[in-house]
């Protein structure tokens, strides 16, 4: 599929589901969350027909997300489906985004079903930090999964919310640590998708700040690496594989391939636009006149994001947990 900009997409990030059982403070409100009510929610079969339409347009890599993953009952299911999919060449990949709470309990499951990468997000590795940070999470639960998923070989890694005032400190410790365990890792400006109790001027920290200080501190060259995301590679001296994503202070939109689904059916071309289709209520029509509809949002598929902390200039009505990370 071609968009109008000419650009191929062939890579869907497919949330399942919009809650978590961390509530970070970057991705969601404390107070006054409001979830999908369940009956919004796609079924299992819903989702597997989804996916099976995009498929049949032509996409090839399918990442599952929330919310977290992993907290909902069907997602072996839902794997297996893909697995399936897999086996029979229609799709070339499939990833998971998580959190890691979930990961020491369904790895072998991740690792039996083909899954070909996880991302796990991880800001900090102090536990007094991250339990701050997610309202209450258990560092030592992500670790174990962590130590679990290495275990069996799933290729892993680790993304890094860079936040102001709060992790600054820990770059240089997580990209040892990330050596240490042989994860690639990228570290990601804070999307300013959805207004959260903290300013995003506050949280806001450049990339620029972790290139410079890791170059500085382990050396920095360029890699030809080229992956699903919009992540820019380097190697490090050590090494270790660093990518950095930067939505505000260099988008990566003309290079983008991706669309995404929510877990009640609303399909957005791109992450910082509220353009979006309901693919949901349009269940009910024949399969030719749905992939013309999923077509024809590709390919009226933004150019770029408009994203400006300063100027309240991004996505106000939906959280990152509802789009999927």
């Amino acid at each position: 599929m071609i968009d109008n900009f000419g650009r191929k997409i062939n890579y869907l990030r497919f949330s399942i589901t919009d809650r978590c059982d961390l509530r970070c403070k970057y991705c969601m409100p404390i107070k006054n969350q409001k979830f999908y009510k369940k009956d919004n929610i796609l079924t299992t079969l819903e989702i597997k027909k989804i996916l099976s339409l995009f498929i049949e347009t032509g996409i090839k890599k399918i990442r599952i997300t929330g919310g977290e993953p992993l907290i909902r009952k069907d997602i072996l299911e839902i794997i297996t489906f893909l697995k399936n999919k897999k086996k029979k060449k229609l799709i070339e990949e499939i990833l998971i985004t998580t959190n890691g709470t979930q990961l020491k309990k369904y790895a072998k499951n991740i690792s039996d079903l083909g899954v070909d990468r996880i991302n796990v997000s991880l800001d900090t590795l102090i536990p007094e930090k991250f339990q701050f940070i997610t309202n209450g999470g258990n560092l030592r639960q992500v670790l174990d999964g962590l130590v679990e998923a290495k275990k069996l070989k799933i290729k892993i890694k680790i993304n890094t919310v860079l936040l102001k005032n709060f992790n600054e400190d820990e770059i240089k410790s997580m990209v040892t640590w990330c050596k240490k365990h042989s994860f690639k890792q990228s570290f990601i400006e804070v999307m300013p998708v959805g207004e959260v109790n903290t300013s995003r001027t506050n949280q806001f920290l450049p990339v620029s700040y972790a290139k410079a200080l890791i170059k500085k501190n382990f050396g920095l060259e360029n890699l030809s690496l080229s992956t699903n995301g919009p992540s820019k590679y380097y190697k490090t001296s050590l090494g270790n594989v660093i990518g950095f994503i930067s939505p505000l202070t260099n988008n990566f939109c003309s290079s983008c391939n991706r669309i995404r689904v929510t877990s009640n059916g609303m399909l957005y071309p791109c992450l910082g636009d509220n353009g979006s289709v309901d693919l949901k209520s349009s269940l009910h029509k024949s399969d030719s006149e749905i992939i013309e509809i999923i077509k024809n949002s590709i390919y009226h598929k933004p150019e770029k994001h408009f994203f400006d902390i300063k100027e309240k200039s991004y996505v106000q009505d939906r959280f990152m947990n509802t789009t999927g990370g």
